[in-house]
């Protein structure tokens, strides 16, 4: 049991993902690896490429600046980059001391330098087109022979590599609709960039680094203390898969130096027990207690009335905004804390929906707070009153 609240605890297992960076040498692609944690982390509700269905590249990266946003930080520095210590600006948002919106992972999505891939499923079914470099790709059309650096996809309708070959890992719709996932737990697929070279990943300072601080509307910020079952359940993770990506032994050096830095007397593996964290200093705790930015947790929404679920007030908004000319993607079940996405043109609006059968005193979560901050005037509070969805048109 690790408990992932010390903020010491919490710096020194940064420390140690610093580390396991450098050892692992110029393969390592830390970036890619939180890409892969969170599609494992949301694949139950991100659509397969089987499915006919896409979710948008903005809902991708909201998704993934919530996973590593840490919630005692400003979004315009809060997204934690696991392996170097440091913290971007959410998706859209001017970084402190930059002209241009932070863009973080939308170029690892395209084909420039990206696991993205325009290929038909019957393609992608394939392990060996699959396990293909892209060199040799059936669909490549190569400005320099032997060389990716300028070719293009015949399937993708713009763009062209950047002299990056990587895997795929997601199918984009070459009509635009956004992305799908290929199968997640197909080991030869990740563990090049999970385990390069058989460098796999000290699981401690991991888990302390994902939990500490995390968003609270999703499960990682629900968690005071983890075990290491709780980390496979959360991120979907066989056992196999743990074995190969992963090393929960106290025979790493990581491991075994971030649990001696808490004094704790821990066995062979990680997967035994191990003791609370013993308590901060009254001094440095006071500090911790009296953090800036804290979110205020005890504001949560109004439960909705008996006669109103919220579904029908979210189609209400949601066919209103299609009559104007918007495209609209549900999303409240992605837990992003808005209800619908919607898209016209270059304008984008992120929408949470507020009713009530009688009249309506909207309340809004930590987190519905930081969304609404986040995308300022995109963020919309759509709030019907005398809402009744047996007779509304």
């Amino acid at each position: 049991m690790i408990n992932v609240t010390n903020p010491v605890l919490y710096q020194d297992a940064l420390t140690c993902l610093t580390v396991h960076k450098r050892t692992a040498g110029r393969d390592f692609k830390g970036r890619f690896i939180q890409i892969f944690l969170a599609l494992k982390f949301f694949q139950n509700g991100l659509p397969s490429m089987y499915s006919g269905s896409f979710v948008r590249s903005e809902i991708l990266e909201s998704q993934l600046d919530d996973l590593y946003a840490k919630m005692s930080r400003p979004p315009d520095a809060g997204v934690l980059s696991l392996f170097e210590a440091n913290y971007l600006a959410r998706t859209g948002l001017a970084g402190a001391g930059r002209k241009y919106p932070q863009n973080t992972w939308r170029n690892n999505f395209n084909i420039q330098k990206g696991i993205v891939c325009y290929a038909p499923e019957a393609d992608l079914s394939s392990l060996t087109f699959q396990n293909e470099d892209r060199l040799n790709c059936r669909y490549l059309r190569p400005l320099v022979p032997g060389s990716l650096n300028g070719a293009r996809c015949s399937l993708c309708p713009t763009g062209s590599y950047r002299n990056e070959s990587h895997r795929k890992w997601l199918r984009k719709d070459p009509a635009g609709n956004g992305y799908a996932l290929l199968d997640l737990q197909n080991i030869s697929n990740f563990a090049p960039y999970l385990a390069p070279n058989g460098h796999r990943i000290p699981i401690l300072p991991l888990i302390v680094a994902l939990y500490h601080d995390a968003d609270p509307s999703i499960a990682t910020g629900t968690r005071t203390n983890v075990q290491l079952a709780d980390f496979m359940s959360d991120f979907n993770f066989s056992q196999t898969e743990l074995n190969t990506y992963f090393d929960d032994s106290m025979g790493n050096n990581l491991n075994r130096q971030l649990a001696r830095s808490q004094g704790w007397v821990v066995g062979s593996a990680l997967g035994q027990p191990l003791p609370p964290n013993p308590p901060l200093p009254a001094r440095r705790a006071a500090r911790v207690a009296q953090a800036p930015g804290a979110p205020n947790l005890a504001a949560t929404a109004a439960p909705p009335p008996v006669a109103n679920t919220g579904w029908e007030a979210e189609q209400y908004v949601a066919n209103a905004l299609t009559a104007d000319g918007w495209t609209v993607y549900p999303v409240s079940r992605q837990q992003l804390r808005y209800d619908i996405f919607a898209q016209r043109g270059r304008a984008k609006r992120y929408v949470e929906v507020k009713s009530s059968v009688s009249q309506c005193s909207p309340s809004l979560t930590a987190r519905e707070w930081q969304q609404a901050h986040a995308h300022a005037g995109s963020y919309i509070l759509a709030i019907i009153e005398n809402f009744n969805p047996t007779s509304q048109k």
